[in-house]
């Protein structure tokens, strides 16, 4: 990884996360924050900050040229509902817009990363200086699953990785073998919340990524705002795919889940 390093933020706590341990590596952090989605935390901990709304390629390609930015990271969420509302295009962003045939949030990100790369800047995986934050393999609670619920676990992880490859979602919950809610476009709290009313308590809920996914965006990411949404809707439980989902504040995580009588299993 190159001294100086771009971020592409947007929304939550990944790129923050992000920016502190670039910062502890001894990097110059250069940061494209998208307007009200980035947190304002990230002026302090980056070197040059420049704010773009949704559609501004131009003006972001053209601020990690002047900074001379050759490496940057995708973190954060951006809603993909945002796409189709009001959308205000400059030049570069039209002209990507309309030689795409699928304009699904991941398709607009690879062909963004495409114009990045030729002006000569390498989008990195995202997992860069970010490993300590894989799930481990086990149970990560003191809450254990029963047999049967270790079997729906299984049998729910291996839905959702046939659900993320075929490009719809990285989650679904489920209840006594039956899928309850698909995540969509708009993300997985409000899917939990559609589990809930439709179910009621103690739904379970599979994240994981694509058997082909691509690492330099959108890293399947459970945390502290997740499980709050699965016991709003007393969920029973969740289990990750190990090593290829985030799992933010983990002993924290892991001891609220613990009080909500919830497992928390990476498999």
């Amino acid at each position: 990884m190159s001294k100086t390093i771009g971020l592409i933020a947007g929304g939550g706590k990944l790129p923050l996360l992000f920016a502190q341990r670039a910062k502890k590596a001894g990097h110059s952090l250069v940061t494209v924050a998208v307007k009200g989605a980035a947190s304002p935390s990230l002026i302090r901990l980056s070197d040059a900050i420049h704010w773009v709304s949704i559609g501004q390629v131009g003006s972001l390609i053209s601020f990690f040229k002047r900074q001379g930015v050759r490496q940057a990271v995708f973190h954060g969420k951006v809603s993909h509902a945002s796409l189709f509302k009001g959308l205000r295009l400059d030049w570069t962003a039209l002209k990507l817009w309309a030689s795409l045939k699928d304009r699904s949030g991941e398709s607009l990100l690879k062909a963004l990363a495409g114009e990045l790369g030729k002006s000569g800047v390498k989008v990195l995986d995202g997992r860069s200086l970010m490993k300590d934050l894989l799930a481990p393999k086990g149970t990560l609670t003191r809450t254990k699953p029963s047999k049967e619920e270790l079997k729906a676990a299984t049998r729910a992880l291996g839905q959702a990785k046939i659900l993320a490859k075929s490009g719809i979602g990285q989650s679904l919950l489920v209840k006594k073998g039956a899928v309850v809610a698909v995540e969509g476009m708009e993300g997985t709290d409000v899917a939990i919340r559609r589990a809930g009313k439709v179910a009621g308590p103690g739904v379970l809920l599979a994240k994981t990524a694509s058997p082909n996914h691509d690492w330099r965006f959108d890293i399947p990411t459970f945390g502290p705002k997740t499980l709050e949404s699965l016991a709003k809707a007393k969920a029973r439980g969740v289990v990750l795919e190990a090593d290829r989902c985030f799992l933010l504040d983990r002993e924290a995580v892991a001891r609220a889940a613990d009080r909500q009588r919830m497992f928390i299993l990476a498999l």
